[in-house]
């Protein structure tokens, strides 16, 4: 069975909000990985590894620089078309980057339960940070509209102060190819999103 060495981080992201998005540790250990073997079966073992934070469950695997997610029910040879940069660091003798860090899904679950149950400041700032959060990981955007998170900011706009409206508008959103990989530019998702953070009073909640 053929293995592949590679070099692992975590990333503390349990709390979206406060996420560093600074990968630890600094000089990553390395870790060998089989191609055939799913990469559920594997990741506990990156996890004690590097003593990561975070909870084995809600863990994922994202291949850095990209921001490609793996998927842990698969294999890396079956996920080979998806990861051309990947081996191809691989075949040049260099060992790729893979960060442990919070699924997607439990990261938006988070992101809607501090919206619904912040009032005032703590409200805004939430608010506020939600650009920075979507532009940190363009796959946050699609996994946002999916759990309904439109119908979260509709409603978080209706019962807030009428300045706290702004922060869910306020703002130029960057242009979509900044936030969502070639294949999903332009989707609905980011229509969707970009809707809410373009500043047009035809948008706004009474």
């Amino acid at each position: 069975m053929a293995s592949v060495t590679c070099r692992v981080q975590y990333l503390e992201d349990s709390d979206p909000f406060i996420c560093t998005n600074f990968p630890e540790p600094r000089r990553p250990p390395t870790v060998s990985l089989e191609e055939d073997q799913p990469l559920s079966e594997q990741i506990s073992g990156i996890h004690k590894l590097l003593g990561a934070p975070l909870k084995l469950e809600d863990c994922a695997l994202q291949v850095s620089p990209s921001g490609t997610y793996l998927d842990l029910d698969s294999s890396l040879a079956e996920q080979r078309d998806e990861l051309d940069a990947f081996y191809q660091d691989l075949a040049k003798g260099r060992k790729p980057i893979l960060v442990l860090r919070t699924q997607l899904s439990v990261r938006v679950h988070l992101i809607l339960e501090r919206l619904y149950n912040s009032k005032g400041p703590e409200l805004r700032r939430c608010l506020f940070s939600l650009k920075q959060l979507f532009q940190d990981d363009k796959d946050l955007v699609p996994e946002f509209v999916a759990s309904e998170g439109l119908a979260c900011f509709i409603k978080v706009g209706a019962e807030a102060d009428h300045n706290y409206q702004n922060y869910i508008l306020r703002g130029k959103a960057p242009p979509p190819d900044t936030w969502l990989r070639p294949p999903t530019r332009g989707s609905d998702s980011w229509l969707k999103i970009q809707t809410f953070f373009m500043p047009n009073p035809i948008y706004r909640f009474n």
